[in-house]
């Protein structure tokens, strides 16, 4: 397959995980805005049940929200036709990795060196 066609696949990917993602992220939304309207009882709240619900939605509804703005980066890099080059050294991000993660702006070997350096370096601790 060529790196054209590899590239249209890529984007059809990024295409239907976004409008999955919208898809859910409305449904989280309906099931956060029923929780907060509806009627609680006393007892209900002092379980904190309802703050952990709430919780829960929010954060799922924030990375999802972050997903989005990562696809639409992609989609937008693939525009204008710098899609699957790596940001620090410009080489070509491999097949593999765009695969595993389509919105990827690093090669592997930068991407390792950048969560490295975001760590406070080669001697920090890895993180589990």
């Amino acid at each position: 397959m060529s790196r054209a066609q590899d590239l249209l696949r890529v984007r059809e990917i990024l295409q239907r995980r976004r409008r999955e993602i919208l898809t859910t992220s409305q449904g989280t939304h309906r099931e956060l805005t029923a929780l907060k309207e509806q009627e609680r009882d006393p007892e209900y709240e002092e379980n904190a049940q309802s703050e952990l619900a709430d919780y829960t939605l929010s954060s799922l509804m924030e990375a999802q929200r972050r997903e989005v703005m990562l696809i639409d980066a992609a989609l937008r890099r693939m525009d204008m036709g710098v899609f699957g080059e790596c940001v620090d050294c410009g080489l070509e991000i491999s097949k593999e990795r765009l695969e595993a993660l389509p919105f990827a702006i690093r090669c592997e070997e930068d991407a390792t060196a950048h969560e490295q350096e975001m760590r406070g370096g080669h001697h920090a601790m890895p993180s589990l």
